[in-house]
């Protein structure tokens, strides 16, 4: 097969391509132009972040055959070249997940005895190093802190909370970064122009935001989205392929649990999952979307704390506006709940709509200290609203009863609209003796 896949052909060869990781960059050209270069380093990041990529970058740094550091590596010499290609032997790429005994440490301290063929360093990547046996990493801890001067360790893991304390005394560690979605849009877009692809805008956000701060995964699933599509992209390819559920389709279902529409929340799921989207998926994605609706609200919040791009926040907080705090948590706790309950489910679906059912069946948060201040209570679900007629025919309520629904003193502080409130909604009764039970105790 000719074809190469996307992430390989777009891996970068420079630490000037690398994206959102100047931080690493930076220092380790520092370090190779003014000499200070460490002999052993620990990458560590979630998955698809560049710490491999950087990892063979190094490697072809120190080995480069250019004078000037500065323009290392330079792409074309016979070391560069070799190293990119796969086939050097002074660079060791070891999976570290299959090689975890003593032994496969044993013989790579033996190889490490010889000199390096065409470069000056010797390197040795070991990928996924969490993965080494407690016995391997002992055998390794000398040869980590001494090793002969033309060696050059280089580990990468995802889970640096695995690696021992022994270990990650004897690295220089590198933390890589999440990458935000204008990080992974951006780049995505750039392939696209050096392609020739016609792709729309929110297509690139759609494949941005399910990457989940990976630039692999990213550059994978639009590689993807591109096997189907062809040259023009839109946005209906991206959500045909991936499955993914359409933004305004959380929008909708959002709108009919605020209004307490059973039916049509239920049948937003429906339209959803005939789109082909998996229902574990559209949950996940809608207790995003309350997240992002609970939290654009919040000033001060980092770059990339929303898994949503700038542009959208402004919308989101409009369209969200009126809804409560105590409800927006509410519905993500249970879609939390709901997203634990299917991975075990036999009917994933049946869970699905069986948690947005009880989503817009329950009545909308009251606010004690607004109601005491005079604010009208929120309204009822439509299903609780009794019709004029059978209020006018209802018996009038017994003498206890108005005793308890009318006091004959107004509490203290309280305005009319919450007195009207009260004596309209008998569940009030209870919170408003537990909270004066509270402020006369104190």
């Amino acid at each position: 097969m000719s074809y190469q896949a996307m992430a390989r052909r777009w891996r970068p060869k420079r630490f000037e391509e690398m994206v959102g990781q100047e931080h690493v960059a930076k220092t380790l050209r520092n370090a190779l132009i003014r000499g200070h270069l460490h002999h052993a380093f620990l990458f560590t990041g979630t998955r698809g972040v560049g710490k491999t990529t950087s990892a063979r970058i190094l490697a072809r740094m120190l080995n480069c055959q250019e004078a000037e550091a500065e323009n290392r590596p330079c792409g074309i010499c016979p070391s560069c070249l070799e190293i990119e290609k796969g086939s050097s032997m002074d660079v060791l790429e070891i999976d570290a997940a299959s090689h975890t005994g003593v032994d496969d440490v044993r013989d790579l301290r033996e190889q490490l005895k010889y000199a390096a063929s065409n470069g000056k360093y010797r390197v040795v990547i070991l990928d996924e190093v969490h993965m080494l046996s407690k016995a391997a990493f002992n055998a390794l801890l000398k040869t980590l802190e001494e090793p002969p001067p033309h060696v050059v360790f280089i580990l990468a893991t995802t889970e640096v909370h695995k690696v021992p304390q022994t270990i990650l005394s004897r690295v220089q560690r590198y933390d890589f970064r999440r990458l935000t979605p204008v990080q992974v849009r951006d780049w995505l877009a750039h392939i696209s122009a050096e392609d020739g692809l016609t792709v729309e805008p929110e297509a690139l956000e759609i494949v941005a935001l399910r990457a989940d701060g990976s630039m692999r995964d990213g550059v994978s699933l639009f590689d993807q989205v591109y096997a189907y599509a062809g040259e023009n992209i839109t946005a209906e390819d991206v959500r045909r392929t991936l499955g993914v559920p359409d933004h305004a389709s959380h929008q909708r279902l959002l709108e009919s649990l605020r209004d307490a529409q059973v039916g049509n929340a239920v049948a937003e799921i429906h339209r959803a999952l005939e789109r082909g989207v998996d229902p574990t998926e559209y949950l996940r994605g809608f207790g995003e979307f309350l997240r992002n609706a609970l939290f654009c609200r919040l000033d001060g919040l980092p770059d990339g704390a929303l898994s949503m791009l700038p542009e959208r926040q402004a919308q989101l907080k409009e369209a969200t506006a009126s809804l409560h705090e105590g409800d927006l948590l509410r519905w993500a706790r249970m879609s939390a709940d709901a997203l634990g309950q299917m991975r075990d489910a036999h009917h994933p679906r049946l869970v699905l709509e069986m948690a947005v059912a009880r989503m817009a069946c329950l009545d909308r948060v009251a606010d004690l200290r607004r109601l005491v201040a005079g604010e009208p209570m929120p309204p009822l679900r439509p299903t609780e609203a009794r019709p004029a007629a059978e209020a006018a025919s209802a018996p009038p309520p017994a003498p206890s009863e108005v005793a308890r629904t009318a006091p004959a003193e107004p509490p203290r502080g309280r305005g009319p609209s919450f007195q009207q409130a009260v004596a309209q909604d008998p569940r009030l009764h209870k919170l408003v003796d537990d909270f004066d039970a509270t402020v006369l105790s104190e």
